[in-house]
């Protein structure tokens, strides 16, 4: 695992050096929200999505739920207060997904540790739901809650939509990386 984490890192360096002009070239992102964008597609296609179907496209899931958490690590800590990070991570859901316990702090300023925990976090979701609609809400409200709501409140689910809209934006911001 961490050769695929060393392995990862070094061609996100290299992705960086090559693609980071093309992202800054008038897509309106600060130079950290680049970042975050090129890492969450480099984390987005690596193998914590290995098993899932090809249609639950993961990296642009990724980088919509990363979007819509924190504006792409724009807004490190929740309304809740409990939530932190760029892929706003509680800090039990860090434990369970890292292995051991991680502080707030460390969530709020290790981004590119929140953003594989986050992906983490939705891949368990994803592989543990019947569909992609539930996986996304899993990631906001948690395995329980997901598989045991009924299909007529998955498709009135807001945090749903709001995903399906920052879908949309996610396709062109890493076609503007790629």
């Amino acid at each position: 695992m961490k050769l695929r984490t060393a392995m990862a890192a070094a061609a996100l360096a290299a992705a960086m050096m090559t693609a980071a002009p093309a992202a800054e070239a008038g897509d309106g992102l600060s130079r950290e929200q680049n970042w975050a964008l090129l890492y969450a597609s480099m984390i987005g296609s690596s193998y914590y999505a290995a098993l899932l179907p090809k249609s639950y496209d993961f990296s642009r899931t990724l980088t919509a739920v990363l979007t819509q958490e924190s504006s792409l690590c724009n807004h490190k800590i929740g309304m809740d207060k409990t939530s932190y990070g760029c892929g706003q991570v509680r800090t039990h859901t860090a434990q369970l997904m890292y292995g051991q316990p991680v502080a707030a702090k460390k969530l709020q300023k290790d981004d590119a540790l929140n953003i594989r925990i986050a992906a983490r976090y939705l891949a368990y979701c994803m592989q543990q739901m019947p569909s992609w609609e539930r996986g996304v809400i899993c990631y906001n409200t948690g395995p329980h809650l997901a598989k045991t709501i009924s299909a007529a409140q998955v498709e009135k689910n807001a945090y749903l939509d709001r995903i399906r809209h920052r879908m949309r934006e996610a396709q062109a911001l890493l076609a503007a990386v790629n």
